[in-house]
């Protein structure tokens, strides 16, 4: 996927003047014992290359399935 559009949108998420995170929702693939999707707001996370941090979980940006800002579908897989 390279950079890709899931990198680009999560930069500009936390690195572009006038954006919210927290107006961001990022779904991802849980890895618990259900395997549900789970949801956190942008302010939540921290991002590295090609995953994002989340409470101290490293998420790939390849178990994420949406990403939604004021709840309008930005990215989904």
């Amino acid at each position: 996927m390279g950079k890709g559009k899931i990198a680009e949108i999560i930069s500009e998420m936390l690195y572009k003047p006038g954006e919210r995170p927290e107006d961001y929702e990022i779904l991802f693939i849980s890895r618990d014992e259900r395997g549900d999707i789970e949801a956190v707001r942008g302010d939540e996370i921290r991002a590295l290359h090609d995953r994002i941090i989340v409470g101290g979980r490293e998420i790939p940006h390849h178990r994420i399935v949406e990403i939604r800002r004021k709840g309008v579908v930005l990215w989904k897989r």
